[in-house]
């Protein structure tokens, strides 16, 4: 234990070796897409390669392979596509043994972001028209790179029990959805992934329709993720953030630091999530389990705050039996019992985790995540969240680094 002892602050090491880390990504160089993924990443590949290589951008000039040495200090300090483990997943192993981490959710970066992205976007989504065509043709461009990506995590499935691979699904229809979610579960996912922009194939994501897409995912044990990214066309229009105060911020594929989308970035999983437990999806079917990662956690105390008032509000001024009492009779739990029992969310390190906890309590919903090996995961994000959380005491923090994360993919 001598290198992962030296890897970790003395606060974490009860839980090295049972760590569970839910957001972590592959992060391929624009360099190595064609050859992994095939023809069809050439556009969004020839598209990457032409712009000015940056730090932590997919370009990579003369890419010299996943060679960079595995040790205390690179595994925290070098981020992007040079980071040790980013392409060759069998490194990422010993990435994760040297952080104590025993499993790992893998979302992709590649194609797979470029893909879920484009599928899920709206006609004025600037992305579309990088390609040329109709939007129509943008988004069923973005569904192929989404099946040539999950094909390629259905190899790293195959490779490891421990990298827990999140595959993007989409659909037109129920049936639609069903297929193509049957397929990935079958082929070793251990999550899928969906967009929260827009009703679930065309249905409130509270439908009854959607139960047996529910049922499937429930018996199979495989949760239900809300990464960033998939937001699609939730806003209908971007023209909010069309002003000169939110110009000139850093951007990247996944997120850009102007306010506007930061105040913004949470509403779709945020009324994903509440249209789901209040259309008593978790009461038929309590052993489905989803999780929302890089949306950042701030909001889900106060839903579940406000949600439990809705629900213990049986009298107004005006009329009795307002709102509460019909809600009670359809909701026999509380709304914030059913998103403790759940609902997961991903904290980042450079969030008050231990103001959330103090104001809200759910301590069963926060969840570590490295975001390994993206920059926004921070090269010492081990010790901030000892610093938000270890006043709580070591079953808390065995929670959060360890078993609140572990009814998503139960070994």
């Amino acid at each position: 234990m001598g290198q992962v002892a030296a890897s970790v602050p003395d606060a974490v090491r009860p839980y090295v070796g049972r760590i569970v880390d839910v957001d972590s990504h592959e992060m391929m160089p624009a360099q190595v897409w064609e050859e992994t993924f095939g023809d069809i990443a050439k556009p969004i590949a020839d598209l990457i390669k032409s712009q000015p290589p940056r730090p932590n951008h997919a370009s990579i000039p003369d890419y010299p392979g996943d060679t960079m040495p595995i040790d205390a200090d690179t595994i925290y300090k070098v981020k992007g596509p040079v980071a040790p483990g980013a392409v060759d997943m069998d490194r990422r192993l010993e990435v994760m043994d040297l952080m104590g981490i025993k499993s790992q959710l893998l979302f992709p970066t590649s194609i797979g972001l470029w893909g879920i992205q484009l599928a899920t976007a709206g006609p004025e989504d600037k992305m579309l028209q990088l390609f040329g065509g109709t939007p129509e043709e943008g988004r069923e461009f973005g569904r192929g790179l989404v099946d040539a990506h999950n094909e390629w995590l259905s190899g790293v499935a195959r490779q490891s029990s421990r990298m827990k691979t999140v595959a993007p699904v989409y659909g037109d229809t129920v049936e639609e959805l069903i297929a193509n979610t049957r397929r990935q579960i079958d082929a070793g996912m251990a999550g899928i992934w969906i967009g929260t922009g827009a009703p679930l194939a065309g249905k409130s994501p509270a439908h009854n329709d959607l139960d047996p897409f529910y049922a499937m995912l429930a018996e199979a044990k495989v949760a239900l993720h809300f990464h960033i990214g998939g937001s699609g066309t939730f806003l209908r229009t971007n023209e909010w953030c069309n002003a000169p105060a939110f110009e000139g911020f850093k951007w990247t594929q996944e997120i850009s630091l102007d306010p506007w989308w930061l105040s913004v970035v949470h509403l779709s999983v945020q009324n994903f999530i509440a249209t789901m437990v209040t259309g008593a999806v978790f009461d038929r079917h309590p052993e489905l389990y989803v999780c929302s990662q890089e949306h950042t956690a701030h909001w889900i105390g106060p839903l579940a705050h406000s949600l439990d008032m809705w629900h213990h509000n049986n009298h107004s001024l005006h009329e009795k039996e307002y709102m509460g009492g019909r809600m009670m009779k359809r909701l026999p739990m509380l709304p914030s019992e059913y998103i403790r029992h759940n609902v997961r969310v991903m904290a980042f390190s450079f969030e008050p985790v231990g103001e959330y906890l103090d104001k809200y309590g759910l301590e069963e919903v926060y969840c570590f995540a490295s975001d390994y090996p993206h920059v926004e995961g921070g090269a010492d994000f081990y010790e901030k969240f000892v610093e938000q959380i270890e006043r709580f005491g070591p079953d808390l923090m065995e929670k959060f680094f360890v078993t609140n994360a572990a009814v998503l993919f139960p070994d």
